[in-house]
């Protein structure tokens, strides 16, 4: 190696002396190494470019100090080596912390190769490669190299370590001391909050007082309570002790419903009912009355906790009713335990009808209680109690936020309340008209939510043994609005969607059974769902808690495909698209929306300066033309004639053409669940078990059971002849049916602009889409062709951790995009009847499109009446021309908007008070005849006509995995291809708004709670406005 040195050096020193000779036309250069312009510069071999760290992919040239410092130091090292002594205990090579600049890399390009070539050095092995490296590496004791290297990193990193962690307690006290400076500096100018009452200002501007407001000193009592739990007795069995002579107690001084005054035992007679003897404070010069012991209460609050269903008496410290007064004791019973959601205070439902949440040391235990509570509590109130106790702890409720609209009853009439404020279980509702405020219990059929929901289950439950049918994924109720109230099933759980404020007051009644609704054999979906969209549809994306079964990553990539396009101005015609000839079908299995880009598009994004949208999509053809809408693509795709479809393009800038949805965890697999039975692979991951999902017989098709008639003769098939993609709505008659079809809904209007917007429907369309059909004239480029087009997006079955088997997408999905169609064996009622009573009802969906048309129809709604003495002022309050609004979350039937008509009967003022029983709403028809007397459309198919029903339980396709949401993201539209019989319409899924990669697909089976006897299913979906049950 010294040798080879020597060489080296002899090689330069000649080269210096070239290079010396021409001094006087030499241009200075500057130094690798040191960066200093030098007129002796050389080129650097590799040990020198190492030891000072330059780069060897390019010529380097060092002047001769720098060779001189790197060749002593290679020196060293050499002989450390030849003693085999450790050579990383060596000197250390200089750190290179110099800009390195390649002033003269343009001047030297001429003669860089040939130096390159001449300091490169030739060697002739004429021994064996491996043997001369094994050699080599034995005479200088590599492995021993190695060992020492490695113990000395070891040791480096330990004193690496030492320091980092005195760098993190000298950051830590720093932070430390920060904080106390900050705290210091800040202290002087901390901010004095004031707390004033609000105010309400009306639509003429006119500005009053608002009551609601908590005063400064009672919200910083609020507030300290949170932050320091209220210190309660610790749970366990009240033991209840012999009453003594002279012993304080409260008593009941003339009935249920006035208050217990406080007393002392003066004697305890025996062999009595009522041996106790009883003088009352501030009433000496009275006689002393005797009591049983159910009468008696403790004066002292109790050492234990209270149980729900416990018979007490309670301090009322709201504001004066008719029946309560401030600061006195009623009897109750407790009705929720002491949580830290509702400030470790009880609910108390007092006998008068009133409820409130009360402290542990404002409570009293009764003496004694029947085994059956409600039997103590006075006879207005005694049904309730005892129906809560019984179901306790679920619970039907509504559930309120502040701001929202609810109908409540007040004094026998429906009013519009607003919600001003919710505490736990109750609300305080405000009522415009009566300008008063209220506190209801979210579980009182005051509200008409909850009146509506209880009264149809009253009236199954009658109608149970006369006709037993099925609950169904029930598509025929409306979707709720955004922020309306709806009713939710609360277990053990109560949801306080409010911080607590004061203390509340009015309580429930049980509902009476109002239209027949039949109890049902098995549970159904249905297929005929109406969903409300808002009336402008937000392009914002939807944001969701994360799911933990859907953890994994989204794989992002840059357009692979994407080329520049220039454009020159000329006539498009089917030469643009010559050298993309795109055939249906192909690019099968990838994200359908990069399919163009596949086939000479290009998707380009732009941003606005000034305008509502941020982000705005083009698409340019293969041609080089620009398209700024999908109705421009469309012109394009015609004149050219291309086979691509208007589905495969989306201006929307939240979908993104090249991400995918990738599992994480994956512990089994299936590459094809339909085995090649869909157009594109419908893949199935468990990330959670190593279970597979049971086989099932996968079909794309609708397959009738004996029993079930369809006829599918194309020759009963109304048809087009358009040649222009049905574009034109007007022209085709098959179009003209879904126009046509809208005048049966609701208002009986016709709406020209009904059906799909570029194979895109964004909201449901109650009366039914008529495709084109085999007859038609049309391509299968056709606008008015989607759910009869095969599955072209990529699904993924999974494996949720509640909910079973689920499916997701792998690729975003615009707003209004079809997913998949929901197909199985077609069944009769009798037999689906039959089968989901003895196989499971979880995959039966029934097709009651017909009975869904019937429920639009004007006029068709239960009616309440009223009496003649109604004030103008209640009238106009009571007026339901906007309840379409307060739609049945629940599953039950929403009433139309229109003015009511008859008469109401009026509670007195008594009966208000104390059994606050809503008013019973009366089913008519137009002609005023009974809801039973009506003729149905089913009945001209046949006297013993209903509905058929799917079964995908055995037979069907991934729409048999779609999971139940109270806040879906898919939604069902009946959709007639094949045969235009009402009875028989195709059910297909579509998007009801952007769904990002990864999310999992679901809609709302509509289950109606409690339709089927003795039978409970609990909702895991997550939502946020979840209903806790779906049977």
């Amino acid at each position: 190696m010294p040798v080879f040195i020597e060489e080296i050096q002899e090689k330069m020193e000649v080269e210096r002396g070239e290079q010396n000779s021409g001094k006087s036309g030499v241009r200075l250069k500057v130094c690798s190494a040191c960066n200093v312009k030098r007129d002796n510069l050389q080129v650097a071999p590799y040990f020198v470019c190492a030891y000072f760290s330059l780069e060897t992919s390019k010529l380097r040239r060092i002047c001769l100090k720098c060779f001189e410092e790197a060749e002593n130091h290679q020196k060293v090292l050499v002989n450390l080596l030849s003693e085999h002594k450790s050579v990383i205990s060596g000197p250390k090579k200089p750190k290179n912390e110099i800009e390195i600049v390649d002033l003269d890399a343009d001047d030297g390009n001429a003669e860089s190769d040939e130096e390159l070539e001449q300091c490169q050095e030739e060697v002739e092995l004429t021994e064996d490669v491996e043997r001369f490296v094994e050699s080599v590496m034995e005479k200088y004791q590599f492995s021993k190299q190695l060992q020492d290297a490695s113990i000395h990193l070891r040791d480096k990193c330990a004193v690496a370590k030492e320091e980092m962690a005195k760098l993190d307690m000298s950051i830590s006290v720093l932070e430390n001391n920060i904080c106390a400076l900050r705290k210091e500096l800040f202290e002087p100018y901390e901010p004095i909050i004031c707390y004033v009452d609000s105010v309400d200002i009306d639509e003429e501007g006119k500005v009053s007082k608002h009551s609601t407001t908590l005063s400064s000193s009672a919200f910083l009592e609020t507030g300290s309570s949170c932050r320091k739990a209220r210190e309660l007795p610790p749970v366990g069995e009240f033991i209840h002790k012999p009453i003594q002579v002279l012993q304080i107690v409260y008593a009941m001084k003339t009935s249920l419903l006035k208050p217990w005054v406080k007393g002392t035992i003066v004697k305890i007679k025996e062999n009595t009912e009522m041996p106790y003897e009883v003088r009352f404070e501030n009433a000496a010069d009275k006689p002393s009355r005797t009591f049983p012991l159910k009468y008696l209460a403790y004066a002292k609050p109790s050492p234990v906790q209270f149980a729900v269903g416990a018979r007490i008496i309670a301090q009322y410290v709201g504001e004066k009713y008719e029946m309560l007064e401030p600061l006195a004791y009623y009897a109750g019973i407790i009705a929720e335990e002491a949580k830290s959601l509702t400030q470790e205070r009880y609910l108390v439902f007092f006998d008068q009808g009133y409820a409130q949440y009360c402290k542990h040391e404002q409570i009293m235990m009764v003496f004694h209680s029947s085994r059956d509570v409600w039997h103590d509590i006075y006879s207005k109130s005694r049904a309730f109690v005892s129906t809560y106790l019984k179901g306790y702890p679920e619970r039907a409720m509504v559930k309120l936020q502040r701001g929202q609209t609810i109908k409540t009853e007040l004094n026998g009439y429906w009013f519009r309340g607003r919600v001003d404020a919710v505490d736990g279980s109750l609300a305080k509702i405000y009522f415009p008209s009566e300008k008063r405020f209220e506190w209801i219990y979210r579980g009182s059929t005051r509200f008409r939510h909850l009146y509506d929901l209880l009264a149809k289950e009253e009236a199954r439950k009658k109608q149970g043994t006369t006709r037993p049918t099925r609950p169904t994924h029930n598509m025929v109720l409306v979707h709720q609005k955004k922020n309306a109230p709806y009713v939710e099933y609360t277990g053990e759980q109560v949801d306080d969607s409010s911080k607590p404020l004061s203390p509340p007051l009015l309580a429930p009644q049980l509902p009476s059974a109002s239209k027949e609704n039949p109890i049902r054999a098995v549970a159904r979906k249905s297929t005929s769902k109406v969903f409300k969209s808002p009336s402008v549809v937000s392009t914002h994306r939807r944001t969701r808690e994360p799911d933990v079964d859907n953890y994994g990553r989204l794989n992002r990539q840059l357009n692979p495909f994407y080329q520049q396009i220039y454009f020159e101005p000329h006539q498009c015609d089917t030469y643009c698209v010559k050298e993309y000839l795109y055939v249906d079908g192909e690019n099968k299995n990838v994200n359908p929306f990069s399919i163009p880009m596949r086939w000479g598009w290009a998707r380009e994004l732009a941003k606005q300066r000034h305008g509502e949208r941020s982000v705005i999509v083009f698409y340019r053809a293969p041609c080089g033309r620009r398209m700024r809408n999908l109705g421009e693509v469309h012109r394009f795709l015609r004149i050219t004639g291309s086979e691509l479809g208007i589905d495969l393009f989306c201006f929307d800038s939240f979908v993104q053409c090249f991400k995918e949805f990738k599992p994480d965890i994956i512990y089994c697999q299936i590459k094809d669940i339909s085995y090649g039975k869909e157009n594109v692979r419908v893949s199935c991951v468990n990330s959670v078990d190593h279970q597979n999902p049971l086989s099932v017989d996968y079909c794309t098709e609708r397959i009738p059971r004996k029993g079930v008639k369809m006829n599918l003769d194309p020759n009963f098939l109304i048809c087009c002849d358009c040649t222009d993609d049905c574009q034109d709505k007007e022209k085709c008659q098959c179009w003209q049916l879904t126009i046509n079809a809208t005048a049966r809904g609701r208002g009986g209007k016709i709406n020209p602009n009904a059906g799909y917007e570029y194979r895109r429907l964004t909201q449901n369309l109650v009366t039914g889409v008529y495709e084109c059909n085999s007859r038609c004239l049309c391509r299968k480029t056709c606008l008015n062709r989607v759910a009869q087009r095969p599955l072209h997006l990529r699904l993924q079955l999974f494996r949720t951790v509640k909910c079973g088997w689920g499916i997701r997408c792998l690729d975003d999905i615009p707003n209004g995009q079809f997913i998949c169609v929901y197909v199985g064996e077609l069944l009769t009622d009798q037999d689906a009847n039959d089968d989901g009573t003895q196989f499971g009802d979880e995959y039966l969906a029934d097709l009651n499109f017909i009975e869904l048309i019937e429920n639009q129809k004007d006029g068709y709604e239960s009616e309440c009446f009223q009496s003649d003495q109604q004030s103008s002022e209640s009238q106009s309050s009571t007026s339901d021309d906007d309840w379409d609004e307060s739609s049945d979350a629940s599953g039950s039937k929403n009433y139309p908007s229109a003015k009511r008509g008859g008469k109401r009967g009026r509670l007195s003022k008594m009966s208000k008070l104390l059994s606050r029983t809503p008013v019973k709403p009366i089913d008519v028809d137009d002609d005023g005849q009974e809801d039973g007397q009506k003729n149905f459309t089913r009945t001209l198919y046949g006297p013993m006509e209903k509905c058929f029903v799917i079964d995908a339980r055995n037979i069907g396709n991934i729409g048999r995995y779609f999971n139940h949401s109270c806040e879906p993201n898919i939604f069902v539209q009946n959709i007639f291809i094949d045969t235009q019989d009402l009875r028989f319409p195709w059910v297909g899924f579509f998007a009801q708004e952007f769904i990002r990669a990864g999310t999992e697909l679901t809609w709302d089976y509509g289950y109606q709670i409690d339709s089927v006897p003795g039978k409970k299913l609990f909702c895991y979906c997550g939502a946020k406005n979840c209903r806790r049950r779906l049977l």
